[in-house]
């Protein structure tokens, strides 16, 4: 089953340094590479472990909470994490461990030292961190209890990380924030069975093993082995792997066999974890014990392969002949490799969604540390356009390797096509600087990379043209400011975001050259492109009123309305109501045959004079439609007559008002003069 693509999140800083690997947490593969740990040790947990899909919604939480956090606004990022956190526990789901994680480092940024050990805590109880993200939790919560004066709980977690192979890293971070006695200057040395301790005592056994009294050391480490075993099965691949590292500590070094039996547990948690490397190194020492597993031998060839390594798993596996084990892992290489080739050919055929659920399957369980595989994935969420998530990958990927062109390359076009900042404003040119400027650093490590120069040159010429315009417009060259944004046009076809900005700009020019029709068709280019811009459609109502099309911009603005409920467009689509009863209502100096500045007299001689004209009885010998029209026109003439001779009405009338605005003026003119009861003794009741 393909499963979903992550977000890419963003790794959080680390008291001035940050990850060389993502932060973010990571789906655990369904079973073993090879179906087992190595001699029986871990027979039967194939496919018993499933990661359950959190909801999309956590997810977005959580890069809204990474982008809070890069802004410095961490009451803002702690609210979102927390967030992300409800959304996965009430969705029945883990959370990942990454998310506790992000958290601590935000309590950390607030100084609240308690709450940031207890989400480390929680972080490093999850199965699913990676191990740059559990070096961060370990940091996080030595720093808290650092801070809380917290001696012994400090020393225990520095030598969790000591067991985890961290300590060194973690201590690294700390710097000297923490100096507690013994816990920066002692490691954890491997575990001895003390002469001293009876059979039966405690104090015998290490911590992670107080299960029973062992007597012997070979005890305690079958002892230890049999509980990382049990672990496994459990799905909880961290405690295996502490345990299996515990059992490793206390067997004799003469017992090759066992301890090779050990060494490839290890490598199954390391593999089920995501660490390759770690992974690969015990496979590596576990073969120079035993040559002939070839359980283990598998399992190398998975963790090089998980780096993308293909050659040198192959080299690793030899000849299979009929060992089956290794012809499994050998048939996985090929399809690995035949699913790559099919993405990339899905890619070139414009089919981004199909490419990326298939490298998003092979990142979740083979090609875990393949960093050309995240590039790729990073291509699809361009032409998907889903920028964010292309601006997160290759930050990722430009930590680990600043130098790579690809991503400063793609991360330039995401920033480029991400842009939907208006035309007439001074943010419409950062992205391109920002852009401009890491493919300038692009062009340092290859200063003939073709796209990077062609890019460079389009940002380039775009500001420079954004800077005529500007000019153009201010000072009243509309005609000129149209030929500019022409240009710039030609410049973006690939950028729909872009266009939409500049043919808004477009519309608005010819608004000022009172080209309605003009102003009509580059609205209509505008909102194709990008139907979430407002000012096009106020654009489009108004042209609408300049040709007298007053029902058709009263419906503009209302579907505006609809989905952007804001008090400016609310105040525009009331004028357009009172602008559409103004155009329907009937012209009273016309009905009476006068002229707009006529005189008392000349307006109550012009209405006797149309009465008589048009008084019922004289039509009475006219059909029934001719004596219903001559009725309707005598009442007009009547309307017209009350109203422009009513010194109160016509002012109303003259204003724009229809004769039913002019009743309801009138009427809530009266109500403010005599108060709410009419001016009743008592008021209200």
């Amino acid at each position: 089953m393909v499963s979903a693509p992550k977000d890419a999140s963003t790794c959080l800083p680390h008291c001035g340094e940050r990850c060389s690997k993502e932060c973010d947490d990571q789906g655990k593969m369904g079973k073993c590479a090879e179906g087992g740990c190595g001699e029986g040790s871990c027979e039967g947990t194939e496919g018993k472990t499933e990661v359950p899909v959190l909801p999309p919604e956590a997810d977005v939480k959580k890069a809204e909470g990474n982008a809070a956090f890069q802004a410095k606004d961490y009451k803002e990022a702690l609210r979102l994490y927390g967030e992300a956190i409800k959304i996965a526990e009430d969705a029945g789901v883990s959370v990942p461990g990454v998310y506790y994680s992000n958290r601590a480092v935000c309590l950390a940024s607030l100084e609240d030292w308690e709450g940031a050990r207890a989400d480390a805590t929680e972080a490093l109880s999850s199965t699913d961190l990676t191990q740059a993200a559990t070096k961060k939790a370990l940091f996080q919560k030595c720093r808290a209890e650092s801070r809380l004066k917290l001696s012994e709980d400090l020393e225990a977690t520095l030598r969790l990380a000591d067991q985890l192979g961290l300590r060194a890293e973690v201590e690294k971070l700390l710097g000297n924030e923490v100096s507690p006695p013994k816990a920066r200057l002692e490691r954890a040395a491997p575990y001895q069975v003390p002469q001293s301790a009876a059979p039966g005592s405690s104090a015998s056994v290490p911590p992670t093993v107080q299960k029973e009294a062992v007597g012997t050391p070979m005890e305690a480490a079958s002892q230890a082995k049999e509980a990382g075993t049990a672990k496994y099965k459990d799905g909880d691949y961290r405690g295996a792997l502490l345990q299996y590292r515990q059992a490793l500590d206390l067997a004799p070094g003469d017992e090759a066999g066992f301890r090779a039996q050990l060494l490839g547990n290890v490598a199954a948690a390391c593999l089920m974890l995501k660490r390759a490397g770690d992974c690969a190194a015990a496979c590596e020492e576990s073969l120079a014990l035993d040559p002939t597993n070839s359980k283990v031998r598998a399992r190398l060839a998975s963790a090089q392969v998980a780096r993308g390594d293909f050659e040198t798993a192959r080299s690793t596996l030899g000849e299979v002949e009929t060992d089956s084990v290794l012809a499994n892992a050998l048939k996985q290489i090929g399809s690995t490799e035949t699913t790559l080739a099919e993405a990339e050919t899905a890619l070139s055929k414009g089919e981004p969604a199909k490419a990326l659920n298939m490298l998003a399957n092979l990142e979740s369980t083979v090609l875990f540390e393949y960093p050309p595989l995240t590039l790729k994935m990073a291509r699809c969420y361009l032409d998907l356009r889903q920028y964010p998530r292309v601006l997160n990958t290759t930050q990722q990927i430009l930590r680990s390797n600043p130098t790579s062109i690809d991503a400063l390359l793609l991360r330039t076009q995401a920033l480029f096509r991400n842009h939907n900042a208006s035309a007439d404003s001074k943010q419409w040119v950062e992205p391109l600087d920002q852009g401009q400027r890491l493919l300038k650093e692009a062009l340092s490590f290859d200063p003939d990379h073709q796209e990077a120069q062609a890019l460079r040159k389009r940002l380039r010429s775009l500001c420079t043209k954004h800077g005529e315009l500007k000019e153009l417009m201010d000072s009243r060259e509309f005609e000129k400011g149209q030929e500019v944004i022409d240009g710039m046009l030609d410049l973006c076809q690939d950028n729909p975001a872009m266009m939409a900005s500049l043919y808004s700009e477009r519309a608005k020019a010819c608004m000022r050259l009172k080209d309605w029709r003009g102003v009509l068709k580059d609205v209509g280019q505008a909102t194709y492109r990008n139907h979430s811009l407002v000012q096009p459609y106020l654009y489009r109502a108004q042209a609408l009123q300049a040709l007298e099309r007053h029902e058709d911009a009263v419906k503009e603005l209302e579907s505006l309305l609809s989905w952007h409920p804001n008090e400016s467009v609310y105040h525009k689509f009331e004028d357009a109501k009172f602008l559409l009863r103004k155009h329907k209502r009937k012209n009273y100096y016309e009905v009476l045959g006068v002229p707009s500045v006529a005189s008392h007299l000349e307006i109550k001689k012009a209405y006797r004079e149309r009465a008589a004209e048009w008084h019922p009885d004289k039509k009475s010998h006219l059909d029934e439609d001719q004596r219903k029209n001559a009725e309707e026109m005598f009442k007009v003439i009547g309307e017209a007559y009350e109203v422009l001779t009513d010194p109160a009405k016509k002012e109303l009338y003259e204003k724009g008002y229809d004769l039913e605005g002019i009743n309801e003026q009138i009427e809530i003119k009266k109500r403010r003069t005599n108060g709410c009861c009419g001016g009743r003794p008592g008021g209200c009741s």
